[in-house]
């Protein structure tokens, strides 16, 4: 087939050697009809696989009935996604923005403290990644992202040392900080995740102090880390979670969902969206959330306790790796190397992954994926590093 992407398409997207055909459950096929195993699930989108049928019958159902309305107007559809969502979400967070990104869903966020604050300045996290739009990328850490756009970002705000509780003595000097964004386990940034104790003070000292907490769990959440929500790991509720990625269930779906003493705060036209829960991805986003049962998201964080030991053991004794570390299936492998020539393997091999930085391999699998190719993925990598290895101490 022609390939007209390179041509048409802004050079904004880092892109790998591989044309994509279809999919199946955790599988990919190009247009060869080589096998993948699909480690990256649509940068976390995928969260069903490609061929999850209540998905599929409820988007192709919600096509014959309505596919489009604007937000101004009620749906059926919308209605039955708001109610599903509201018994997902934890207690006290009451109301809804929908969107369409993750990004957006920042932006609402950013929005919604500014304007339930008299306080002005927002505190976000080192190696933080929020999003690219002008608001998000404000609470952005990367400076490769940052670098040229700095004189037209947010500039009240400050970014704090993740996981690292002296600089939480920060919040409890500064009264004019209206809000904290804080990822409960960090993706972009390499799949970090906090010490309990850190999480429970922080959230002690945002409270104490009239800080609105928000949690992004636009990667982290949804069953992604073994729990409904990554937060939940550490016993603290926020004030305000932003939602993204697998909630359309590859439709194009987002949501801030807070507390309705905030939220409440926007009045109308101050935050609004054309294509903003729209009929199809609502529908879609219902799907999702009836198949989010406890024993699926308990089958996340049985399969990426087995995954990571499968790893270990292929990695054991590999100098070039630094760590392996995740929670449920949001995993990362750190390496004392740049990643770049074992990904470019990877795929050779027959596996799609992700990155973070310069030296480490992400990886987001669909909870779909089976315990035979998490088996099979974790020998792949393992060969792969070990031969880089071999190739390094040469």
């Amino acid at each position: 087939m022609e390939n007209y992407e390179d041509e048409y398409i802004a050079n904004t997207y880092q892109r790998l050697p591989v044309h994509i055909k279809n999919g199946e459950e955790a599988r990919l096929y190009d247009e060869n009809g080589k096998e993948y195993i699909d480690m990256m699930g649509g940068y976390g989108v995928a969260i069903f696989g490609y061929s999850n049928d209540k998905i599929k019958k409820a988007v192709c159902d919600q096509m014959d009935i309505l596919p489009i309305a604007h937000a101004s107007e009620y749906t059926e559809a919308r209605n039955n996604f708001v109610k599903k969502l509201a018994d997902s979400v934890p207690a006290g967070i009451d109301k809804f923005y929908l969107g369409n990104t993750g990004a957006e869903a920042i932006e609402a966020a950013i929005k919604v403290v500014k304007k339930s604050s008299k306080k002005h300045k927002l505190v976000a996290m080192t190696n933080s990644y929020h999003g690219k739009t002008l608001g998000a990328l404000s609470i952005t850490y990367s400076n490769k992202y940052r670098k040229y756009f700095d004189d037209i970002l947010i500039k009240d705000v400050q970014f704090i040392r993740y996981n690292n509780t002296d600089d939480l003595k920060l919040l409890e000097k500064d009264d004019d900080i209206a809000a904290v964004f804080f990822e409960p386990v960090q993706g972009e940034g390499g799949i970090n995740i906090p010490d309990y104790d850190y999480v429970r003070e922080l959230r002690e000292i945002t409270e104490k102090n009239n800080i609105i907490f928000v949690a992004d769990e636009i990667q982290s959440g949804l069953g992604r880390t073994g729990k409904m929500w990554a937060h939940q790991h550490f016993d603290i509720t926020p004030d305000i979670i932003t939602i993204g990625k697998g909630i359309g269930g590859g439709i194009p779906m987002s949501v801030t969902a807070g507390r309705h003493e905030f939220m409440d705060n926007l009045e109308k036209g101050e935050q609004s969206s054309t294509t903003g829960g729209n009929p199809i991805a609502c529908a879609a986003g219902t799907a999702v959330l009836e198949q989010l049962t406890l024993d699926l998201i308990n089958d996340v964080a049985k399969k990426g306790e087995y995954f990571r030991s499968k790893l270990n053991e292929s990695l054991n004794d590999v100098k070039i790796v630094k760590e392996v570390r995740g929670l449920g299936l949001m995993n990362a492998i750190e390496l004392r190397v740049k990643f770049l020539p074992v990904l470019m393997d990877l795929i050779n091999k027959g596996v799609l992954a992700l990155y973070s930085g310069i030296n480490i391999i992400r990886m987001l699998s669909p909870y779909v994926i089976s315990y035979d190719d998490l088996s099979k993925a974790s020998s792949i990598i393992g060969e792969s590093i070990n031969e880089y290895y071999k190739e390094v101490i040469k």
